[in-house]
């Protein structure tokens, strides 16, 4: 049978489910989830009675989701979106796609999207099923109702032609994945299912355990199975309900779990609860849930505990997009990358900013260990963006908070709930409300607010901004010292790859933001509020660079630097850790045209790690580690004193310039050590050291002009799945294979065989080159493509070329 449904797939285009006659007593079975991504049919304009049965869409774009036409789109400074959007176009969209299946009695069939940007209207054979205003959080619809037997049509009008609709880069269109979920008329809803861990002592968790039940049956004599495994798969408790009448719409249990493996940063251990519905040995439903045990809890002038243990948080905001290959539509495998790279780092926290994430970005975070402050919105009744949720926040938080909460409170990645960024004008009343409403669904976790300090109905203070000026946070704690503080947004530093400056910039005064622009000559007394970092030289030692780039040393800030921070983290246990303004570069927010966004990562646009990386992995990681900077190719600049700064976690370092010791330094609070070295070309190396074991080294020698192209691939084997992601990271070396930071070129890249081109990019901000053509010009050295596999096996060859370079070929297997 499912051989001749496949076949009808590929002869008619048309995705089929094969609809399950009766109840069925097979517990695989009851409930069955597809992935609905493939083979949409598309147009980037409104077109009118788009949403009926007989609308003929074949010449529209057939393509796959997620789906992003913005960063399909040209910059330009005209586009509406401004600077909020990165100069990338808006505008309304439509979706359509086909689907075949049989009619059968007793099920039912539900269509779950995880995300559309935004105001999207849906359609099924015509019929209006409703709108979804908020973007950033998906939503589901009954098709049951109104399926045909045969073809079926879904319709999606989404409309995102009012902008700026966010402060930052939202992306258009069906940007996240799209189910389809088949069940018996008696079923768990969307979201039903709630474990909590209430307590654990003496060994043993007791498990708080909820299960929501719908049903269109009448007296029906139900009850609940329940079996939890560990990670291994073995039984560690297991539970059966007395029988119920199906008019009970909800079970809740609870459960003791004996020599429980704790979930934590270090062990993030998970756990299955299976859920069954049963009439006699007839199987309703059956659902799998993942979870970690694990308990929260804020001890005053202590800290935030974990388990038991106080822990601070090293963490970082990110708003959702994936830098500019991708835009918002984020292939799974480009976001294991991006949060990998975060805990490679010894990250451990990342805030969603502001707005909830993908559901692939917790299930992410869950096994790989990384806590989630989740933030909900940006703002709530008064809009901050002209056109954005605030225009519908008065009617639509409720329903749209519910969804967040249910949605991922059985993570045990999610610590914090966020309910607000620096929201406009609120009142005690209104924050109440939110944390009240939050509270009422999930009172196992602590609510906090970015900038919502000034009321106390959050458990922690969260700063971001303000809290970097000197004095605040301290005098904030002597008014409520039993108030722990976190920095909800802290530091701001800006910096760009491969770019140096000797002579320390402040935003304020060397490149104000366009709202402080009125207020660049109130830097002598705004000095005296923030913390100073010294010069490294009197003369600017690297001349003539654009404005918009930042400096890649820890001299380039707001209010705070990245090391005097930390140190404060350090110092106060009260102060409970931070989330820096941002991990990743990310589109919009910029400072104005040409630069696409403000350079505020650790992590450029193209996912590769700055200089800041390492100085953050010198902070939170245990792993010995070494880095320096800048690098060692400086044409011109024979006998000019370089500052070459070195970030490591061990005790000192010492510094060689072809082979000739410069000394060695201990580590102080300063978190750096400093040497200023007149250039001479040839190799530097820093060795580090703890006692007197070499712990870790890194070098740099002087590159000639490039003459080839080097690549580092992330896989060299592909799925043919039409989802399985390679980054293809390019670099320019010398005929000895040194790398070049100073020497760009125009790489073309040829995709031969079962791949396509997802998109390029090469991190620099002032590059308004279209991310969806096979080229790239490389920035400081470095550029990147992305490519997909197709649906067919075979051999992928990638040509790589540039004027007066030697051609690169690789050779990717798709099986």
């Amino acid at each position: 049978m499912r051989i001749i449904l496949l076949m009808v797939v590929f002869l008619c285009n048309f995705f089929i489910l094969p609809i399950l006659e009766g109840n069925s007593n097979n517990k695989e079975n009851c409930r069955i989830k597809k992935n609905f991504d493939f083979d949409w049919h598309f147009i980037q304009k409104d077109v009118k009675n788009a949403h009926l049965f007989d609308f003929d869409h074949r010449d529209w774009n057939s393509l796959d989701l997620p789906h992003d036409w913005s960063i399909e789109g040209t910059y330009d400074k005209k586009n509406p979106a401004g600077i909020h959007g990165a100069f990338l176009p808006a505008g309304i969209g439509w979706y359509r796609k086909n689907f075949d299946l049989k009619l059968q009695k007793s099920k039912k069939l539900f269509i779950n999207f995880d995300g559309v940007y935004m105001n999207a209207k849906t359609w099924i054979n015509g019929h209006y099923l409703g709108i979804q205003h908020y973007g950033y959080i998906g939503f589901s619809y009954d098709l049951t109702p109104y399926l045909r037997d045969g073809k079926n049509v879904i319709s999606v009008r989404v409309d995102n032609s009012n902008v700026p609709s966010s402060r930052w880069y939202t992306g258009s269109g069906i940007y996240r994945h799209v189910w389809l979920t088949e069940t018996n008329t008696t079923y768990i809803p969307k979201y039903g299912v709630s474990v909590q861990t209430a307590l654990i002592e003496n060994d043993v968790a007791k498990l708080n355990i909820s299960t929501e039940i719908k049903t269109e049956e009448k007296s029906l004599n139900l009850y609940l199975k329940a079996v939890v495994k560990d990670s291994k798969g073995n039984i560690c408790q297991s539970y059966t309900s007395k029988k119920f009448n199906s008019e009970i719409k909800t079970v809740a249990y609870q459960l003791d779990i004996k020599k429980p493996q704790l979930w934590s940063p270090h062990s993030p251990e998970l756990y299955t609860l299976e859920t069954v519905i049963m009439q006699g040995k007839n199987v309703f439903d059956s659902i799998k849930t993942k979870f970690g045990i694990r308990t929260v809890k804020l001890i005053p002038n202590k800290g935030f505990a974990l388990n038991g243990k106080i822990i601070k948080l090293k963490g970082l905001s990110n708003h959702h997009d994936g830098g500019g290959a991708v835009g918002a539509a984020v292939p799974d495998d480009i976001l294991w990358y991006r949060l990998k790279l975060l805990k490679d780092m010894g990250c451990n926290a990342v805030r969603t900013a502001h707005n909830p994430f993908s559901p692939e970005f917790y299930e992410m975070c869950d096994r790989l260990g990384l806590m989630v402050m989740d933030e909900c919105f940006d703002g709530w009744w008064k809009t901050k963006a002209k056109f954005d949720y605030g225009l519908y926040f008065k009617d639509n938080w409720k329903k749209d908070l519910e969804k967040f909460i249910k949605r991922d409170r059985n993570h045990p990645s999610v610590v914090i709930w966020s309910i607000g960024n620096e929201v406009h004008g609120f009142t005690n009343k209104q924050q109440k409300t939110l944390v009240d409403f939050v509270k009422a669904i999930d009172a196992t976790r602590p609510v906090t607010q970015g900038d919502g300090y000034d009321y106390k109905n959050v458990d922690i203070a969260g700063f971001n901004g303000r809290g970097e000026y000197r004095g605040v946070l301290e005098n904030y704690h002597k008014k409520n010292p039993d108030q722990l503080i976190i920095g909800t947004e802290i530091t701001h530093t800006l910096q760009t790859r491969g770019i140096y400056r000797s002579k320390t910039w402040y935003r304020l005064r060397d490149n104000p933001a366009p709202w402080e622009v009125d207020r660049q000559n109130t830097f002598g007394s705004f000095k005296k509020r923030i913390f100073l970092i010294p010069d490294f030289t009197k003369e600017e030692v690297f001349k003539g660079i654009n404005k918009k780039y930042q400096s890649g040393y820890d001299n380039s800030i707001v209010r705070i630097g990245v090391r005097d921070d930390w140190n404060r983290v350090e110092k106060y246990p009260w102060y409970i850790g931070n989330f820096r303004w941002t991990g990743f570069d990310y589109l919009g927010e910029s400072f104005g045209w040409p630069a696409r966004t403000a350079n505020f990562g650790i992590i450029d646009l193209a996912g590769f790690p700055k200089d800041h990386y390492y100085l953050y992995q010198s902070l939170w990681s245990n792993k010995p580690m070494v880095h320096m900077l800048p690098h060692w190719t400086h044409p011109n600049k024979d006998g000019v004193k370089i500052p070459v700064v070195v970030y490591t976690n061990c005790e000192k370092a010492e510094l060689f310039l072809n082979n000739q010791s410069l000394g060695e330094k201990k580590m102080t609070e300063k978190r750096q050590l400093v040497w200023l070295v007149p250039y001479v070309p040839g190799t530097i190396k820093i060795v580090a050291k703890n006692g007197n074991e070499i712990c870790a080294t890194k070098a740099y020698s002087t590159a000639n002009n490039a003459a080839k192209i080097e690549t580092n691939l992330d896989k060299y084997t592909l799925n043919a799945n039409r989802k399985d992601i390679a980054r293809i990271e390019v670099k320019l070396v010398d005929e000895k294979g040194l790398f070049n930071p100073n020497d760009d070129k125009l790489i073309k890249f040829e995709i031969a065989g079962p791949a396509k081109l997802v998109g390029v990019e090469n991190g620099d901000i002032l590059d308004l080159s279209s991310n969806k053509i096979p080229e790239r010009k490389t920035f400081k050295g470095k550029c990147l493509l992305v490519i997909k596999s197709t649906d067919k096996k075979g051999l992928i060859k990638i040509t790589l070329k540039a004027e007066g370079l030697k051609s690169k070929i690789l050779e990717i297997k798709s099986k």
